[in-house]
């Protein structure tokens, strides 16, 4: 079965980097959050949605919306 989310990391030269899946969208939060500080991207299988998700040192995830 494939997770219906990707977790990417932004590359500093912009490229992103495929890092796990996740089961749900919640989840893949909580995993950036444990990631710590940089720039990611969730990816949806489901609907191709992408969600930019910038974690500066010592916060939480937020939407870069």
């Amino acid at each position: 079965m494939v997770e219906p989310f990707d977790i990417f990391l932004v590359r500093p030269n912009k490229e992103l980097q495929w890092l796990e899946p996740s089961n749900t969208l919640p989840e893949a939060m909580a995993r950036i959050a444990q990631l710590g500080p940089g720039e990611y991207v969730i990816f949806s299988q489901k609907t191709g949605n992408k969600l930019a998700i910038s974690v500066p040192s010592g916060s939480k995830p937020q939407s870069a919306s």
